[in-house]
């Protein structure tokens, strides 16, 4: 019996058979009682969820939005003839979502040799407390937030290259709004099919890593 029936079972019960009502009478009252305590419950939820949500967007550093473009990344598709990796709000085809972090305080770009070796691996740091998504702030210091793919006869890309923007208390409450509510996703996704909801992949390995971590990981 699922849970709707054994609520209903257990309310007619408790009527008796003296009551006014009739038996359909009953069974709906049960069902529009039960939808409601739903309701109630999930609102609670939900203003439990709220409240987590508020205090720690009160408590971390501020938040700030890393948005790029990169040309000659071969990893990305061409646009117009030119391969560039670039940042848009909304994302649409095409492009890439920026990442957040917690302070930032500046941006380097770091070669690697690639597996392929006319190429380099490019990744671009930024002097932060840690991203978003790896939930907690940490210890200020360089962390990566994108890699690209380049010939080596291409130039390093600089800062110029990246935009860094404090976001307002209101836009680190979206944010982080949204950051959370994917996270629940991602994990559904991870805990039940073993991919990621982003990529439809299986993870291959932490993210936002420090710049000593990520010179040790291969290319």
């Amino acid at each position: 019996m699922n849970k709707i029936g054994l609520l209903i079972a257990l309310v007619l019960i408790g009527a008796g058979t003296g009551a006014c009502q009739s038996e359909g009478d009953k069974v709906a009252q049960a069902e529009n009682d039960y939808r409601a305590k739903l309701t109630d419950v999930q609102s609670q939820k939900d203003k439990e969820v709220q409240e987590q949500i508020r205090q720690y967007v009160e408590e971390t550093p501020n938040l700030y939005r890393i948005t790029w473009k990169v040309c000659g990344d071969y990893r990305t598709r061409k646009r117009d003839g030119v391969r560039c990796s670039e940042t848009k709000i909304p994302k649409t085809k095409g492009y890439v979502d920026p990442v957040y972090v917690w302070a930032a305080n500046g941006v380097q770009f770091v070669n690697k040799q690639h597996f392929v070796n006319s190429y380099w691996t490019t990744g671009l740091f930024v002097k932060s407390k840690g991203c978003l998504n790896s939930g907690k702030p940490e210890q200020e210091q360089f962390y990566n937030v994108k890699n690209f793919t380049r010939d080596k006869t291409n130039p390093v890309p600089t800062a110029a290259n990246v935009k860094i923007e404090a976001l307002s208390k209101q836009e680190k409450q979206t944010v982080v709004e949204l950051a959370f509510k994917d996270a629940q996703v991602e994990n559904y996704a991870l805990t039940n099919f073993g991919v990621s909801a982003t990529t439809g992949m299986i993870p291959t390995g932490k993210s936002c890593l420090k710049l000593e971590e990520w010179k040790k990981m291969q290319s």
